[in-house]
């Protein structure tokens, strides 16, 4: 019967590190591992570099819709929004809400703790519900979006339900 040949241990774990669950290795890991190493390093530092140029603003599907500063507290003011739509910002109170509306004859401003476009006689109620009718044509309800506050801006998420 031919010996069967007996192969080196490329590792073990000797008693004093079996606690500790060390594994010592025998040789070196060579060229390959080196690579891999590389490769995960200059991921994790590419990630990380995208991660501080975007500095901290969202990304698709948020859309910009102007600093801050330029919607004063206790307010409610109209900005254009995206796709032929405004958005509304209402600062008043201690929340920041946005909602989603098709362009007027006028702005859109706070009445009460509703809205209106006072020129077309248009209400609504604190939740962007139609307040009444206009004529015989159904006031459309205005649609609450997600926002968010990124270095100052304001951004707004059209796409939200």
């Amino acid at each position: 019967m031919p010996e069967e040949p007996t192969r080196e241990r490329l590792a073990y774990l000797p008693p004093r590190a079996a606690r500790a669950r060390k594994l010592i290795l025998r040789r070196q890991l060579g060229l390959p591992w080196m690579l891999a190493a590389a490769l995960f390093g200059a991921v994790i530092l590419a990630a990380g570099a995208i991660f501080l140029a975007k500095g901290g603003r969202p990304g698709s599907p948020w859309v910009e819709l102007a600093p801050l500063a330029r919607f004063p507290a206790g307010a409610v003011t109209e900005a254009p929004g995206p796709a032929d739509q405004v958005v509304v910002v209402d600062r008043r109170g201690d929340a920041l809400r946005t909602f989603v509306l098709a362009p007027g004859a006028c702005p859109v401003v706070g009445a009460g703790t509703g809205f209106a476009r006072p020129c077309v006689g248009q209400a609504w109620d604190g939740a962007g519900r139609p307040d009444g009718t206009r004529g015989r044509t159904a006031l459309p309800a205005m649609r609450p979006v997600p926002v968010q506050v990124a270095r100052g801006d304001l951004y707004v998420d059209p796409r939200a339900p």
